[in-house]
């Protein structure tokens, strides 16, 4: 059985919804966002109306549910965190992936995976918003982190290794 622990918790809005996980297994709990906060360009900000405070020693990262892996969306940021310390309103940032996105209100109509995922043709990221808020509110999931300090020793030189200095790729070519 896995060691469970206390996670504080606060509404700031009646139509929070506490996040919550299918199985206990699971290494997410589903985040529901309830709103937006803004769109600019071609990412949404999506409100919770949480306010969290991650225990002693942790912090939370914010992703995106796998379920929205084949479509194009993602977190603005790749991984949202929050930190120990942060005790403002959790937001998702979502940008939708689109060529010709043009702004929050393109008249130019979203790819075939926004069509499928969302049974509409939405022609602005405000239709989007709407869309996402109506028909996929679980877009997110936060997952617990333990954060481990470390202290920065400058040294001279590194320890040398096989691979050295070899970056992007460079394992591949051998």
């Amino acid at each position: 059985m896995t060691q469970s622990m206390k996670t504080k918790i606060k509404r700031i809005s009646d139509k929070a919804i506490i996040p919550t996980r299918v199985h206990d297994t699971d290494s997410g709990w589903d985040l529901t966002i309830i709103g937006v906060d803004k769109i600019t360009q071609d990412t949404i900000f999506f409100k919770t109306g949480l306010a969290i405070q991650p225990p002693d020693g942790h912090y939370f990262e914010i992703h995106i549910r796998s379920g929205f892996s084949a479509l194009p969306v993602m977190l603005a940021n790749s991984v949202g965190i929050v930190d120990s310390h942060y005790r403002g309103e959790l937001i998702v940032a979502v940008r939708i992936l689109h060529s010709n996105s043009g702004g929050a209100e393109s008249r130019e109509s979203y790819p075939s995976g926004i069509v499928r995922m969302l049974d509409a043709r939405p022609t602005s990221l405000h239709e989007v918003a709407g869309l996402l808020l109506a028909k996929k509110p679980k877009i997110a999931q936060l997952i617990l982190r333990k954060c481990i300090d470390t202290a920065f020793e400058e040294v001279v030189a590194l320890d040398q290794t096989e691979r050295g200095a070899g970056g992007f790729g460079s394992s591949d070519n051998k």
